[in-house]
């Protein structure tokens, strides 16, 4: 790396084995391996090999915690193996590309300069996290920089983690950006072991997820500096629990344009119901907009079983009670009802007359005593039933309401899991499309009749590439 970087020119690095970081022991700054100043850039060709580290800690009755067995850090564990963080990218570093690498076991992996262009393809992630040293996210892009997530896994993110007071933890989101760009396309964040500040976090500039997975924790758009807007577009969007980060968000003055896409939110966590209270720890799970935040649902299924809240209802804290956001959908979206908002109170909350709110959407496990039902796993659980009110519902899908791939702007022809987007010329809401085609009538609506904003948002949608 060192090599690379005082080399002129656009340099290529090539692994042929795997490679322990344990040992490292660097001049300059001892947790982080490398600094990356050429303005040319770099290219990292993993080749499937791995970078390695393997932190530990040891409490005092001798019981070693590694990255497989975390728990939280107390002040009398010993810090047995240290993690390293990747790498710093200077501003205005015009090109890294990072191809076929698996990062395991390190801190965070890449810090982002202003200006810069990061490309990581075809990798995988896992175990990474705080482990007691300088927290920081995974992914940290700054102003005017771009990053771009293709064909990647990120999983069991932060597994050591904190106590800040009581049970609640305090951390930076997996993925961090400010008054940047994050391009990520057919890729994957599992944060099962996650206690995150959520998975993506976006402050000003621009965040599209595109034909990704997203589990466990939720999405973030706020405004900071100019203008904040998430696009999310034929995603799965699954958090795993009631937390405050299980939730797509927006708030101070950020857009969420949610096209396209599955939510699942079920609030059974551990084998027990948890009901949402009307606090701000998870008040508004899945949808959370606050403090003028705007989430504009468009041809998407919100489906909330487990929960008593589907938007927040009462102000997030008293700095925002003044402040609410708001919640459009249209006439394409499905809105599961649930306790405390029915059918008609959810219209009246998403400015819908039309919004669809009928029927069971997903398979569920049987309802056992005491528990309610609970979904089944992904990808079956994403998959709508032959019954579903969500299938052949979106007109024309090969024409006027085709998806639109807010990053480059061409058109999206695969689901979520790469089937087919369409089918007799008609879309499933939602991000998965049944593969056997069902027949079924169009809704009375016509697509002159849906939503005025949906139009304006594609073109926002196409602007954005």
């Amino acid at each position: 790396m060192h090599q690379a970087d005082t080399t002129p020119g656009y340099d290529t690095i090539s692994l042929t084995t795997n490679v322990s970081v344990d040992d490292y022991n660097g001049a300059h700054n001892p947790l982080r391996l490398a600094t990356i100043t050429d303005l040319a850039g770099l290219q990292i060709q993993g080749n499937g090999h791995s970078l390695i580290g393997n932190p530990s800690f040891i409490n005092p009755e001798g019981v070693v915690y590694t990255k497989t067995n975390p728990q939280p850090i107390r002040p009398s564990d010993v810090l047995t193996g240290r993690a390293y963080s990747f790498a710093r990218i200077s501003d205005y570093v015009s090109n890294v590309e990072i191809n076929n690498l698996v990062v395991d076991g390190l801190n965070s992996f890449l810090s982002i300069g202003k200006d810069s262009i990061v490309t990581v393809r075809d990798s995988i992630i896992r175990y990474m996290g705080d482990f007691g040293q300088h927290p920081a996210p995974l992914f940290g892009a700054f102003e005017d920089s771009t990053l771009n997530l293709q064909r990647v896994v990120i999983s069991h993110i932060n597994n050591f983690q904190k106590p800040l007071s009581n049970n609640q933890y305090v951390w930076y989101p997996t993925i961090a950006g400010s008054a940047a760009t994050l391009n990520m396309e057919r890729s994957t964040l599992d944060l099962l072991a996650s206690a995150t500040g959520g998975g993506i976090g976006w402050s000003g500039g621009t965040a599209n997820v595109v034909s990704s997975v997203i589990l466990g924790q939720g999405l973030s758009i706020s405004d900071y500096l100019l203008e904040g807007v998430l696009n999310v577009v034929n995603s799965v969007v699954r958090p795993y629990n009631h937390s405050a980060t299980a939730r797509i968000q927006a708030y101070d003055g950020g857009e969420a344009n949610v096209v396209a896409s599955t939510i699942q939110y079920d609030a059974t966590f551990t084998g027990d119901v948890d009901r949402c209270p009307a606090d701000y720890t998870c008040n508004g799970a899945p949808l959370q907009a606050f403090n003028g935040g705007t989430i504009n649902l468009s041809s998407t299924v919100a489906s909330v079983i487990n929960s008593d809240l589907a938007q927040i209802i009462l102000p997030y804290s008293d700095d925002y009670s003044n402040r609410p956001g708001t919640l459009n959908a249209d006439a394409y979206s499905f809105v599961q009802p649930v306790d405390q908002q029915n059918a008609a109170a959810l219209k009246i909350l998403f400015g819908q007359p039309n919004l669809l709110t009928s029927g069971v959407p997903y398979a569920l496990t049987p309802n056992i005593a005491p528990y309610p039902p609970i979904y089944v796993s992904l990808p079956t659980g994403a998959y709508p039933l032959t019954t579903s009110p969500l299938i052949n519902v979106v007109p024309d899908a090969n024409g006027t309401n085709q998806l639109i791939n807010p990053i480059d702007g061409s058109v999206i022809s695969t689901d979520v899991y790469g089937n087919p987007r369409t089918a007799n010329g008609r879309r499933d809401i939602g991000a998965v499309q049944l593969t056997a085609p069902v027949p079924g009538p169009l809704p009375l609506l016509g697509i002159g009749a849906a939503f005025g904003w949906s139009r304006r948002l594609r073109r926002r949608l196409r602007s954005c590439g």
